[in-house]
């Protein structure tokens, strides 16, 4: 990799986790209306997700990796795969931070009790540790998968 391919890289990692930030607050505006107005927490997570995921495409499709996508039926059913999959991982490691290795109890032993436990507590901080991995899962899917440099087709050449 090239220092201007990094820098490029890094200028997108920096574009992915702002839309990003718009994804989470889209999702969760979205689940907290539904949920109050209609009282199904679960339906309305799953729509506040997808219209984070719709958010998500419409952007980095057009800001974070304008120039590598190809708009077609591929690039659409890959980006919500990996999203899903993101998901998924986000989920699991949750999971075992939290049942399995108990950082949820170790977070709040360390941190004690104070105004940062309050707004940070134990289990916020397996689903921030599980969203900051996922995150770069995310974007490595995005890049590499998703939204991956476009060939440059071989010139035919002929003889004369």
């Amino acid at each position: 990799m090239s220092v201007s391919e990094g820098k490029k890289s890094i200028v997108q990692l920096l574009k992915f986790v702002l839309i990003g930030a718009s994804n989470t607050i889209l999702d969760l505006l979205v689940t907290f209306a539904l949920n109050a107005i209609f009282g199904i927490y679960y339906l309305a997570k799953i729509i506040g997700y997808a219209c984070g995921i719709a958010n998500s495409y419409f952007w980095n499709s057009r800001w974070t990796f304008r120039e590598e996508r190809k708009r077609d039926a591929r690039e659409i059913v890959t980006f919500i795969a990996v999203n899903l999959v993101t998901l998924g991982l986000s989920l699991l490691l949750q999971w075992v931070f939290r049942d399995k290795l108990h950082l949820d109890a170790w977070w709040t032993g360390f941190a004690g009790e104070n105004f940062l436990t309050k707004i940070l507590n134990g289990d916020r901080f397996c689903l921030l540790l599980a969203s900051g991995i996922a995150l770069l899962v995310n974007f490595a899917g995005n890049k590499l998968l998703v939204f991956k440099k476009r060939e440059t087709e071989p010139i035919e050449q002929t003889e004369e």
